[in-house]
């Protein structure tokens, strides 16, 4: 019996593709009306009356014949069925199985219409029956001993030939409908309807993967463990979610596991509804039940053998405010189906049902992958063309799969060098990864975007905003206890920062990381640059942002002081960006200039920096010359720091002509003794 029959579910169904066995599939003992004629007139009579049957084997035997006169395959599958008839009255053991095995034969016969191949697989089927049933019904005293012994074992295979007819009906009606409607269609010179297209039951097996051993161990191992399987597999876009998912569906050990798997993907469903119609689209249930009776035939699908079921995508249903219920109510019908394994791929870090039993332990959202494996990804793609520049550009992705897919694809083609991409890197950022389609697959700010427009995002009027202020944070915010607090200070009232970055985390646009002294709210480099390139930080925002930090360096000016190595050190690149971003905006701000001067200090104290803050302060400075003497001071303490003498020269004799006009005699002081110090060095 063909592999497709014997486990429907794994791969597409199609009874047309099974190959043709060897003719002993046909070869049954009683093959001939006459001698099965004779047979059953020397026993008792049928417990169906005579004309029925007759008439239905007659019936198939005239349908068949009629329109497949030419097949050599209708002969003998009219004598398996009439040998199935015949054998109706030696019922003993198992007879009501029995019973229900013959019965569900004659369905099979309504789609024997220009389906050649299908008669082969369908008559293999049959045989499976005859044997069963004859291995039922034998008189013999060794056959009947070697039943009772094995009575489990022939229940066990008569429930599984039950499920194959079921199966047999299902596909065949479904081909059969499918067959006409682009037969009709072709005749009056229309395309298919396009309202019902089939889907593969499981998207390619992936060529590889790499870095997710350790996730796919563990969810391979909650698979064929004992309990129900329902794990859902979190991460940002484009962190390899659903390439994880199909993987575990390919594996050997979920093969030997379930009978069936299946694969949903959920774009553009967002409904209940559309859910259990994308189900019964997989399942290729026939079209005229998918009326009233969609949603139990769906679930009845499922309940017929160990099965595994993947929903892809499912926070499009989810996200959905107004239908949330009844997409979680239909999830839970799923999970009491006890032989029924439930995969779930969402962008985000939040589980949908939290309350639904969920297997534990709960899988991790997937991170960025390691450099090796992200370099592995390349190199695979890419054809090994790895170098110094190709290390950049992954870098500058942070390994994020989708990232480093889109980039091998981009010097795969050829149509790009690594280090002409580090060049246009520098200007075009996340829109220049791509690979000429025009989804969230192919290009990389469509995957971000996707998450941007999520409802959870739109329900949330702050996250947008805060997402743009903090995508001005390249080492992300501190996340120390009271910080957030300690921001939403300077915010304006109807800005809620703790709500916003619990959306921001749900959807997984920023993440948490704990892995080092500091916990850090950070965004992917990618989602980082998307923001600063397309969102506008509110001005309001940016001040707030701006006060924290002045108020930070204000607190920890003494490089002395113990407990400002605690937090100046961390935040140092950050206080740059966010001066930075001040003066560009036109603040020239006295308090501004002060935080610069502390910051010069800090630099100089941690012994290198840029003088870039410091000379934006010396051009910004409002009118003090006190202030504009300690900015040169700082600038030329800086350039001793960098080795540059004539630098250093320059900022001292500037610092001390100020200070003299603002007779300030310690600030000259200070002045002429590092300038001595210059010339001694």
């Amino acid at each position: 019996m063909s592999r497709s029959l014997r486990n429907p579910g794994n791969g597409c169904r199609t009874l047309a593709s099974v190959p043709l066995l060897p003719s002993r599939r046909l070869s049954f003992p009683l093959l001939n009306a006459a001698r099965s004629s004779n047979l059953a007139s020397s026993r008792p009579a049928l417990s169906i009356p005579v004309v029925e049957t007759t008439s239905t084997f007659l019936g198939i035997v005239k349908e068949v014949g009629e329109m497949l006169r030419d097949v050599p395959y209708v002969k003998a599958l009219s004598g398996v069925l009439l040998q199935i008839i015949t054998i109706k009255e030696e019922l003993t053991d198992n007879k009501r199985r029995c019973q229900e095995l013959i019965d569900k034969v004659s369905p099979g016969r309504e789609g024997l219409h220009d389906l050649e191949d299908d008669l082969v697989a369908y008559a293999d089927l049959l045989q499976d029956v005859y044997a069963a049933l004859i291995q039922c019904t034998s008189r013999k005293r060794s056959d009947r001993v070697h039943r009772w012994f094995n009575r489990g074992q022939l229940l066990d295979d008569m429930l599984r030939l039950e499920r194959l007819l079921d199966d047999f009906r299902v596909n065949f009606s479904d081909k059969t409908l499918v067959r006409l409607e682009i037969h009709m269609n072709t005749l009056q010179g229309k395309t298919p309807s396009s309202g019902r297209s089939l889907r593969p039951i499981l998207p390619p097996k992936p060529h590889f993967m790499y870095g997710r051993e350790r996730e796919k161990e563990a969810i391979i191992s909650t698979l064929i463990g004992p309990s129900p399987a329902r794990v859902a597999i979190l991460g940002a876009g484009g962190i390899g979610k659903t390439t994880l998912a199909v993987s575990v569906l390919y594996d050997e050990r979920c093969l030997m596991r379930y009978d069936s798997r299946y694969f949903v993907a959920c774009d553009g469903v967002t409904s209940a509804e559309l859910l259990l119609t994308e189900l019964a689209n997989v399942l290729r249930l026939p079209r005229d039940q998918l009326d009233e009776n969609m949603h139990d035939l769906v679930l009845a699908s499922f309940r017929r053998d160990a099965s595994v079921i993947c929903f892809d995508n499912l926070e499009t249903a989810w996200d959905n405010l107004d239908g949330r219920r009844a997409v979680e109510e239909l999830l839970l019908e799923f999970f009491s189906i006890s032989h029924l394994a439930v995969l779930v791929t969402m962008r985000g870090t939040q589980r949908p049902a939290p309350s639904a039993g969920w297997s534990k332990p709960f899988l991790q959202p997937l991170r960025s992958l390691q450099f090796t494996d992200a370099a592995a990804i390349f190199r695979q793609i890419s054809g090994g063309k790895m170098d110094e520049f190709a290390e950049e550009m992954i870098k500058e992705v942070d390994c994020i799969p989708l990232a480093v897919t889109l980039i091998g694809h981009m010097v795969q083609e050829e149509n790009e060098t690594t280090a002409s991409l580090v060049k246009r890197w520098t200007k075009e950022r996340t829109a220049l990864i791509e690979n000429g389609g025009d989804d969230r697959l192919s290009k990389l700010d469509k995957s971000i975007q996707c998450s941007l427009t999520s409802p959870r995002i739109k329900q949330d009027a702050s996250a947008t905003n805060i997402l743009a202020l903090l995508s001005l944070l390249p080492d992300g915010f501190p996340n120390r206890e009271g910080m957030l607090d300690r921001l939403q200070r300077f915010l304006p009232p109807h800005v809620n920062l703790q709500r916003a970055v619990s959306t921001l985390r749900r959807v997984a646009l920023i993440h948490c990381e704990t892995l080092v002294d500091t916990p850090r709210l950070r965004l992917l480099s990618p989602v980082r640059h998307f923001s600063k390139a397309n969102l506008q930080v509110p001005p309001e925002l940016r001040a707030a942002l701006v006060d924290l930090y002045i108020e930070i360096l204000e607190d920890g000016w003494d490089y002395s002081d113990a407990k400002s190595h605690t937090f100046i050190p961390p935040e140092l690149l950050n206080i740059r960006a966010v001066l930075a971003e001040a003066y560009g905006s036109g603040d020239r701000r006295e308090a501004l200039v002060k935080a610069s001067i502390t910051y010069t200090g800090w630099l100089v104290f941690m012994g290198s920096g840029s003088e870039e803050i410091i000379q934006l302060a010396i051009q910004s400075v409002p009118d003090s010359d006190e202030l504009l003497a300690s900015c040169f001071y700082w600038l030329g303490k800086l350039c001793m720091r960098r080795n540059d003498t004539e630098a250093a020269h320059r900022a001292f004799e500037r610092a001390i002509r100020l200070h003299v006009q603002v007779q300030d005699e310690s600030g000259e002081a200070n002045d002429l003794y590092e300038l001595g110090s210059l010339y001694l060095c």
